[in-house]
Parts: structure tokens; C-alpha cells; sequence
């Protein structure tokens, strides 16, 4: 007999706050918000925000390195180390034949990790950054110190090289958002579990300038990377990658019809102990 009382007094109440809370209840964030970047112009997000970094493969003679810079100004500091390359190439791939492939998590890979996560604190610049050594020794391990590129534009400004293809001192693309460069899928997609990717080296990818931002919050995001390697041939695949993001902490907090839910329920029982006190 209580519980049916405390029904009849909770029920239109939770019923009005379940209905409340579905009209107060924000969809969930699928787009940047104002303010926010994801590309060549910086890393940026109002929201603490997790990123789960997918590595896909390596093509090139470079030992690298893929690390995530805090930024400030024109000033990036190593934050994190991604993926790292412990040779030049998978073992068995150290040829121009086998456009020294690299792979991750087998005993043979040159990377050890798959995966990798990072969150970006709220309202701080962010940049990725591709660091390059030489390859030395009979096993091509590091040697020396090449270059490192960004995935800001403004903190590539690279001079000296008349080779390159690209004018001395002008800062330059060397990350796609949306897109593995000149590389391709080979074998069956099944998720990122059966997919790997195959180089082409025979032309610079055909248009950079429209890969220059992407957005992880809405799935799987591809990146490719030009290392300037091969008189910076701009195939930008020398490390292709993936990237996600979700909103950290979005989890945890309560609907607004939850909240609203729970208050109906406690006015609820309090207004039946008043009427059984009574």
C-alpha cells in the first residue's frame, strides 16, 4: 500500500522531469566547437579532450620519431612520444624495393605500439611533430639528426637546401587531415585490423592544400606526414596514421533528465512521509 502511494505521488512527477530532461539533454558533440582547430593551423580544444592515435605504417629510409609539442607562440616543447621506430624499417624490408616498410606490434616491427592516446588540455595549442634521424650502422638505427616537421605550418621554416622542392624559409604543409597521401589500401578492410597500405612513390600527392583540417570528434581521421626525405618528394606517406577523439569526462556526468528524475523522486517520498505523519 506505501509503495503504491509513493508510485502515485513520484510517477507524474518523473514522468514531467523524464520529458524535461529529454528536451534539456545536448545531442552528443560530433563537431568542433567555435574556437577549436584540428589541422595546420594548431591542435586546439575548449574541452579537455582524449585523442587515440592508430598507427598504420611507415614508408621511408628515416629512423622517426612521432611526438606531440605544447605550443606557445612559434615555440613547441615535447609533451609525449607517440610511436617510435626502433630501425629504419621492419626487418626483412630495409630496401628500396620494400620502400622500407614499417609495421607495429610484431617482434620484427620497427614500432612496438599500435596505439596510442593523448588528452589535450582545454584551451591549450597543441602541434604533432615528425622527427627524422639518419639510419646508421647494420642494424639502421639512428644516426644523425635530420629534421623535425610539424603539423602546424607556421613552425615549418626550413632553408639551406636548395634540393628541396619547396623555396628556402617558407613555411610549408608536411601533414594531410583527411587523407594517407599517395599511399594505398591493399587486402581486405575489416575495421583497421586487416587493413595495411602499400606505397606510391611515383608522384607527389596532387593536392595538400585541400587536406589542411579535419575532424577526429566524428570518426576514424587519416593523416599522412612528408618527412622531406628523397629531396622532399611530397608523397606524404612517409607515416600514415589515424585519429579519434571524444570529450573527456562527458561520461561521468549526469543527463539533465536524470537530475531531474532523481529531485522528482525525492520530493515524491518526502511529500508521502508528510502525508503518513500526518
Amino acid at each position: 500500500m506505501q509503495l503504491r502511494t509513493a508510485i502515485t505521488y513520484t510517477a507524474p512527477l518523473l514522468s514531467a522531469s523524464l520529458a524535461l530532461g529529454t528536451l534539456a539533454a545536448p545531442a552528443t558533440a560530433a563537431s568542433l566547437n567555435t574556437g577549436e582547430s584540428f589541422g595546420t593551423d594548431g591542435l586546439i580544444f575548449t574541452e579537455d579532450t582524449k585523442v587515440t592515435f592508430t598507427f598504420g605504417n611507415t614508408f621511408g629510409a628515416y629512423v622517426s620519431s612521432l611526438g606531440l609539442y605544447e605550443v606557445n607562440g612559434n615555440t613547441p616543447t615535447s609533451v609525449q612520444t607517440l610511436f617510435a621506430e626502433q630501425w629504419a624499417a621492419d626487418k626483412g624490408h630495409a630496401s628500396s624495393g620494400s620502400d622500407w616498410l614499417g609495421t607495429c606490434g610484431e617482434a620484427s616491427s620497427t614500432v612496438a605500439n599500435c596505439t596510442a592516446e593523448f588528452t589535450f588540455k582545454a584551451n591549450v595549442e597543441y602541434a604533432l611533430g615528425l622527427s627524422s634521424w639518419s639510419r646508421t650502422g647494420s642494424d639502421d638505427v639512428a644516426g644523425d639528426f635530420i629534421n623535425t616537421v610539424f603539423s602546424t605550418n607556421r613552425l615549418n621554416s626550413f632553408s639551406g637546401d636548395g634540393r628541396r622542392r619547396v623555396a628556402n624559409g617558407e613555411e610549408t604543409q608536411q601533414f594531410l587531415f583527411g587523407s594517407h597521401g599517395t599511399a594505398i589500401y591493399s587486402g581486405e578492410e575489416d575495421g583497421l585490423s586487416n587493413m595495411f597500405l602499400e606505397p606510391n612513390d611515383e608522384e607527389a600527392f596532387y593536392n595538400p592544400g585541400g587536406y589542411t583540417s579535419g575532424n577526429p570528434l566524428s570518426g576514424l581521421l587519416a593523416l599522412g606526414i612528408e618527412d622531406r626525405g628523397n629531396r622532399n618528394d611530397r608523397d606524404f606517406q612517409d607515416m600514415v596514421l589515424w585519429a579519434q577523439a571524444e570529450r573527456v569526462g562527458s561520461r561521468d556526468v549526469p543527463e539533465p533528465s536524470a537530475i531531474l528524475g532523481l529531485t522528482a523522486m525525492a520530493g515524491g517520498l518526502a511529500a508521502l512521509r508528510r502525508r503518513r505523519n500526518n
